[in-house]
């Protein structure tokens, strides 16, 4: 039962997603990278259609034995070639993105056909879904399955690499989510292809490496449902409510961390707040959360406008010629900048100390919008926390 579901579970999901786009009228992506995703998927569908048991045995009917394997790997080196695509449209020009994906496509025909040529010459006369137990040792191929994880491993090595880079800079939890779980499916895959080469190798020389039948087992199972589960996170998360979920989590996020920005503020003018500050225990509990962070984000403006008499035009200039010098840009910058002035500017007033009227008063940086605003200002506090424990410091110093 477990080994049924173990073949047959993971294409019937990746058929049933494609069935629901079909029914639900949403099989045209409209990008590059959703084809590449599209694409990966139905060569992953297809890869693990033919090494079924029953794909596998009416693939052998054409005369050929063990064709379903050859053809099989074919499908995953699509699947290889689709993860390099994707993760090329995730972090390139859309012209460059194109050509590294034709160029790299060439690479993985070229591979396709190195396979074919060594899949010819071995002596793999009988049909059998076992595949390695039976021909672990037998001429050529070790050097087909060397061939062939020298394909994939670095494709995979890739895609983990800069999926888990690309997951830990967006700002969308969502795809960082789904980001995730392809980088621990591709890191899988590398596990097995490395495990499956020092198999063969060991048969075929024997060295004596340990066969581990739970690898072979778990590890392609749980890198083909990682990689699945990730790559449609878009189409599965807001079904069952973790789009939502992932949403009210970011806006508690940006609630709690504006916190200690708009404590220092308020501390400075109590009449910004409607309400006084609660406990950090009670900033925990749940509540009306969009009116709060609401509250929370014009608190914050209301606080700067007290702060006015004591903005300090020469201490952001300062600032920006800091900022900019290790290497500081855009939003970063200007987030900093305002932080050090806001800072500056809490603790001339609490000394008393008021900054004559400039010629050329600070300059209001933020948004356009609530959400562009809100944003930002969630740079802000996290720049302002850094320069407020500098500022604690030098003066315990």
């Amino acid at each position: 039962m477990l080994d049924a579901l173990r073949f047959y579970a993971p294409p019937l999901l990746v058929g049933c997603f494609f069935v629901t786009m079909l029914v639900n009228g949403n099989h045209r992506p409209r990008t590059d990278a959703q084809r590449a995703v599209r694409l990966g998927l139905a060569g992953l569908g297809l890869s693990l259609i033919v090494l079924t048991p029953v794909g596998y045995s009416l693939i052998g009917r054409a005369g050929i034995p063990n064709l379903a394997r050859l053809l099989g790997h074919g499908f995953m080196l699509v699947v290889a070639w689709a993860g390099l695509a994707f993760v090329a449209h995730l972090t390139m020009r859309p012209q460059e993105a194109s050509r590294r994906s034709v160029r790299v496509a060439w690479w993985f025909a070229a591979g396709f056909v190195l396979l074919a040529v060594l899949f010819a010459l071995a002596p793999i006369d009988v049909d059998d879904v076992r595949f390695a137990g039976r021909y672990a040792g037998t001429a050529w191929v070790l050097e087909y399955w060397v061939v062939y994880a020298g394909c994939l491993t670095p494709a995979f090595a890739v895609v983990a690499r800069e999926s888990w880079r690309f997951a830990r800079i967006t700002s969308d939890l969502v795809l960082s989510l789904g980001l995730r779980l392809i980088a621990a499916g591709a890191v899988c895959a590398l596990t097995y292809h490395v495990h499956k080469g020092l198999y063969f190798a060991s048969v075929r020389f024997g060295l004596g490496y340990p066969v581990v039948p739970a690898l072979d087992k778990y590890l392609p199972l749980a890198a083909n449902v990682l990689v699945f589960v990730g790559s449609t996170v878009r189409w599965w998360a807001p079904r069952v409510g973790l789009s939502a979920l992932v949403a009210w989590i970011g806006r508690y996020r940006t609630y709690l961390g504006l916190r200690p920005l708009w404590l220092g503020l308020y501390e400075a003018s109590p009449h910004i707040a409607l309400e006084p500050p609660r406990s950090a225990l009670a900033d925990l509990l749940p509540g009306d959360l969009g009116l709060r962070l609401y509250r929370r984000v014009i608190e914050i403006r209301d606080g700067r406008i007290a702060l006015r008499p004591y903005l300090d035009p020469e201490v952001a200039a300062s600032a920006r010629r800091n900022a900019a010098r290790v290497g500081l840009s855009g939003q970063e910058l200007d987030a900093f900048v305002e932080a050090t002035v806001l800072a500056d500017a809490l603790r001339a007033r609490s000394l008393g100390v008021r900054t004559p009227a400039p010629d050329a008063p600070v300059g209001v940086p933020g948004g356009g919008d609530m959400g562009s605003d809100t944003a930002f200002l969630t740079d802000v506090a996290r720049a302002y926390r850094r320069v407020s424990r500098s500022d604690n410091v030098e003066r315990l110093a």
